[in-house]
């Protein structure tokens, strides 16, 4: 392999502008699934099954239309290639019933692998907010770049780049909510804007009361005032009411003919509730006798 000063000496730009269609320069060679190997350090670490599946079907019926960039390497004594970019692509083709796919191979060293896994994701927004956190940390690391270079690298504003690193301060239990998708980048913005001692609970009252992102704004700049959360009073339901059917009403009216009472139905003609009122002890005496029950004494 490689070695490391490799990827500072070529530069991130020469990485950047050749991450996109590397079948256009380079023509595939086609490889068999078994000595392909996903990337450890890959940044995407959740893949959606219904995806996955969709990509299945259309590689059963179209192929694998862009081959995966791969690299050369040694595991346990056996020469395989580690997956650059295209992990999605190698795990819908495993789906598929694959047993080889096309690939361009290039001699790459572990920073130049990362960017360009990273840059895969990040150009297809494949990335959670959490996972693009910590790629774009470890870029930041690894090739020793400022804010601003690495807003300039990926396309993005300075401002951007900083609020998604700062993602990286939620606690443990909050960036666990972000990854599980029970809170919103938004969501974790509000929390980092109250102190740290506060975090924790703030989570919690924006997961129980299932805040949306402007109520935990208006609930952190409280704080701020404050100190203290005032969480806003849940808006009171309308009931709704369901239109009554044809037949309902027609048996209605029969019933209520037929008892001299005011009956009322609800529900469906599946299931349902009938109520017979009276307003006396003689209507009670009254509407019993029409229904057959004897009255004791």
């Amino acid at each position: 392999m490689a070695g490391a000063q490799r990827g500072l000496g070529r530069g991130l730009d020469a990485l950047f502008k050749n991450t996109e269609n590397v079948e256009e320069s380079e023509s595939p060679n086609t490889l068999p699934l078994r000595l392909l190997q996903a990337n450890p350090n890959q940044p995407r670490k959740q893949f959606d099954d219904a995806a996955l599946e969709d990509l299945a079907a259309s590689i059963r019926e179209k192929g694998v239309l862009q081959p995966l960039l791969v690299r050369p390497t040694v595991v346990n004594g056996q020469s395989v290639y580690e997956i650059v970019a295209g992990e999605r692509r190698f795990r819908a083709s495993q789906l598929a019933g694959l047993r080889e796919v096309p690939v361009v191979i290039r001699e790459l060293d572990d920073m130049e692998t990362l960017a360009i896994a990273l840059i895969e994701n990040l150009q297809r927004e494949d990335l959670t907010p959490l996972e693009e956190a910590k790629g774009l940390q470890e870029l930041k690391d690894q090739f020793s770049l400022s804010q601003e270079d690495l807003a300039k690298q990926v396309g993005k504003s300075r401002s951007a780049i900083a609020n998604t690193l700062r993602l990286l301060q939620l606690p443990d239990m909050a960036q666990d909510a972000l990854s599980a998708g029970s809170i919103t980048a938004g969501h974790a913005r509000a929390i980092l804007s109250v102190d740290d001692v506060a975090r924790i609970d703030f989570l919690g009252i924006i997961v129980s009361q299932m805040l949306t992102v402007r109520e935990a704004e208006a609930i952190a700049a409280s704080w701020k005032e404050h100190k203290s959360f005032t969480v806003p009073d849940a808006p009171k339901k309308e009931s709704i009411k369901v239109q009554q059917s044809a037949v309902l009403r027609d048996f209605q009216t029969q019933l209520s003919t037929l008892f001299s009472n005011k009956v009322t139905m609800s529900g469906t003609e599946e299931k349902g509730k009938v109520t017979l009122a009276y307003s006396s002890e003689e209507e009670l005496h009254e509407l019993l006798g029409k229904l057959g029950i004897k009255q004791a004494g």
